[in-house]
C-alpha cells in the first residue's frame, strides 16, 4: 500500500497493494518512540481497549479522512476525530500485513464500507478502536453501530471487521433492528458488508413492531 503524494508521509514500495488517498487533516505530528506490542485479539476483547500503553505514536492526525483503494477501486473510507499511528514490531511467522503499523482511532470514528462517505454499502461507527490498513482489518470498541444498505442496525460493545477475509464477528451481546423487529443474542458472524449474518446464540426474543 502506498500513500498519495498529498499526505505528510511515504511508505515502502512493498506496501503497494492498495493506494491511500489522504484528503483532510486538521493537524499532524510525528515522533520516533516505539511502543510495546499490542496484546492478542482475545486479550484485547476480554480486557482493556487501551491497545498500546507505552511509548508515543509515530504520527498523530486530528479530523482525518482517508480513502483506501485496491487495484484502482475504492474499497473503504475512514473518518475519525483522532488517529494515532503506532509501530507494530515484527514477529517471525507473521505476514507483512499483520506486522504493518496500526492506526489507533479515538474520540469517535466512522468506517464507510464499500465506498466513500457520500456513497457506500454500510457504515461502522464506534468510540475507539484499531485499524490495520494493510490487512483491511478494524477492531472497534464502545457504542459500536453497524448499519447496512437495507437500514438494518447492529449494536454491540465490541466488533472485528475484516475486508480481506470478508468477515464481521463479535462474541459480545448484540441487538439487530430490522424492518420486521428487534433480534437479540450473544455473538455474531457476518460478511463484511453486513448483508448476510448469523446470531450465534439467540436469546429467543423477537420484538415485532406495531
Amino acid at each position: 500500500m502506498s500513500l498519495n503524494s498529498r499526505s505528510t508521509t511515504s511508505r515502502p514500495a512493498q506496501w503497494a497493494r492498495a493506494a491511500v488517498v489522504f484528503l483532510a487533516v486538521g493537524s499532524w505530528m510525528g515522533c520516533n518512540s516505539t511502543p510495546a506490542r499490542e496484546s492478542s485479539g482475545e486479550a484485547r476483547e476480554a480486557g482493556s481497549p487501551d491497545i498500546l500503553r507505552e511509548g508515543a505514536p509515530i504520527q498523530v492526525v486530528e479530523q482525518g479522512y482517508f480513502e483506501y483503494t485496491e487495484r484502482g477501486k475504492l474499497v473503504q473510507s475512514l473518518e475519525a476525530n483522532r488517529l494515532e499511528r503506532w509501530d507494530n514490531p515484527e514477529d517471525e511467522g507473521t505476514s507483512n500485513q499483520e506486522n504493518a503499523p496500526l492506526w489507533q482511532v479515538s474520540e469517535g470514528f466512522t468506517l464507510f464500507i464499500g465506498g466513500n462517505r457520500d456513497r457506500h454499502a454500510a457504515t461502522l461507527q464506534a468510540d475507539r478502536g484499531t485499524y490495520n490498513d494493510q490487512a483491511g482489518r478494524l477492531e472497534a470498541w464502545d457504542n459500536v453501530v453497524l448499519v447496512n444498505n437495507k437500514g438494518e442496525r447492529l449494536e454491540t460493545e465490541h466488533l472485528v471487521w475484516s475486508h480481506d477475509s470478508d468477515l464481521v464477528y463479535t462474541r459480545r451481546p448484540v441487538s439487530i433492528e430490522t424492518a420486521q423487529g428487534l433480534l437479540r443474542g450473544r455473538g455474531l458472524r457476518s460478511d463484511s458488508r453486513f448483508e448476510r449474518y448469523e446470531i450465534l446464540n439467540p436469546t429467543g426474543s423477537f420484538e415485532v413492531g406495531n
